[in-house]
């Protein structure tokens, strides 16, 4: 119990120390050196393969993390499907790459998210990746990760930054983005409880 204490008020503070660094309606432009660094990052991937499950918390720990909110979003959008698309609106589940890969042709031009953490055609196509690329567990992990840093680095330490991640604002449908935000915080607090009883 005291373990969860500490943890919950580690978290705490550092979200009102995050509050009080970055203003509530802070809005920071995206630049090319950004770019640069997220196709940096996913080049990550290339020099050392590892199981998705260990690489959660590695991912967190370079974008500075808690791996359960990672898990968290991945749970509440593919349910740890890799191959899990989302072609406007409608869910798919593919059996392999190859097949995801073909419904990603057949649909393109259209939105779309793709695997682990559902990331959409619009941040593919910002970083200049395939959609291959994308569709790759430890590419698509990264992607999500830096996506969800820069929101929390936008809008706060907030159900705006986690609603974002999913709406691309918080000001796009906003009560859709806080009811997103609502369900993934209850994944990741429950996460975090089992985590402090684990004693990690």
């Amino acid at each position: 119990m005291t373990r969860f204490i500490v943890a919950l008020y580690l978290i705490l503070s550092g979200a009102i120390v995050f509050r009080m660094i970055i203003p509530f309606d802070a809005e920071r432009e995206f630049s090319p050196s950004q770019r640069h660094e997220v196709q940096q990052r996913i080049k990550v991937a290339d020099r050392e393969r590892v199981p998705v499950p260990p690489l959660f918390g590695q991912v967190a720990d370079e974008f500075s993390l808690h791996p359960e909110i990672l898990n968290a979003i991945a749970d509440h959008e593919s349910g740890y499907n890799p191959w899990a698309l989302n072609i406007e609106g409608r869910s798919v589940y593919p059996d392999s790459r190859e097949e995801a890969l073909a419904i990603i042709e057949k649909y393109k031009g259209k939105s779309y998210d793709v695997g682990l953490m559902q990331v959409n055609s619009y941040w593919i196509r910002k970083f200049d990746l395939s959609p291959a690329e994308a569709l790759e567990p430890e590419e698509n992990l990264r992607l999500g990760a830096w996506i969800l840093r820069y929101c929390l680095d936008r809008y706060g330490y907030n159900w705006r930054a986690i609603g974002a991640y999913h709406t691309g604002s918080p000001k796009n449908l906003p009560g859709r983005a806080r009811a997103y935000a609502v369900k993934v915080m209850k994944k990741y607090n429950a996460l975090m409880e089992k985590s402090a009883a684990a004693g990690k």
